[in-house]
Formats: C-alpha cells, structure tokens, sequence
C-alpha cells in the first residue's frame, strides 16, 4: 500500500489528525495490522475493496467508490484490492497526529498451526 500524508505532524504541524490518499495495487492486500489506540474513517474513492477483521480475520465488509467505513481502535484488519487490473484508491482520516500502522501476524496462520477452525 502506499500511503500519502496530506494533514499530518510534518505537512502542517497538526498534533491529533492524520488525513491521507492510500492506493492499493491490483490484486494486493495489505499485511495484517492495527492503528493503536486511533479511530479512522476511510471513504472509498476508486476500486472495490474487501476489508477483513475479526479475531482470524474471519468477518469481512465489501466496499466501492463512495462507501464509508469506520474503523475502531485497536482492531486487527486487512485490505484487499478485488480487481485483478486496476488499482484501489481511499481517503483515510485518524484521529491521531502522526501515520501510525502496527504491522501484526496473520492470525489465520497462527490458528491453521493450532489446529483451529
């Protein structure tokens, strides 16, 4: 994913917002991974997106330009781009100052290793 700060501590000194454009590759996810303790809003402007969540990543929204999403603090998630061709463009706002991403392990591997369902 790329990501591109617009209001953030070094575009503008802001202290408690981060506002960006993310793209998305065809075909490409994100890795699996939270934003601590930051909401963030997210409005689709070009692709279809699927965002998983959920403690094994189990429980998943469908999004397209146009769609908004709320994500809640702390929750474990990942983006996929469902086109094969084109890329997948948003705008994410977080109500924290800087591009907080914390990269965590896949749950689902964890569980296939266990023997979870």
């Amino acid at each position: 994913m790329a990501r591109e700060a617009g209001v953030a501590p070094e575009t503008t000194g802001s202290v408690a917002l981060w506002m960006g454009f993310v793209s998305t590759p065809p075909g490409r996810a994100s890795g699996v991974h939270h934003h601590g303790d930051c909401e963030s809003g997210i409005y689709i402007l070009r692709g279809r997106m699927r965002f998983l969540f959920g403690e094994l990543l189990e429980r998943s929204l469908d999004v397209q330009p146009g769609d908004f999403l709320y994500v809640e603090p702390g929750t474990i998630h990942q983006e996929v781009n469902l086109s094969a061709t084109e890329p997948a463009e948003f705008i994410v706002a977080r109500n924290c100052g800087g591009m907080l991403v914390v990269n965590v392990p896949d749950p689902r591997q964890g569980a296939a290793q266990s023997g979870r369902p």
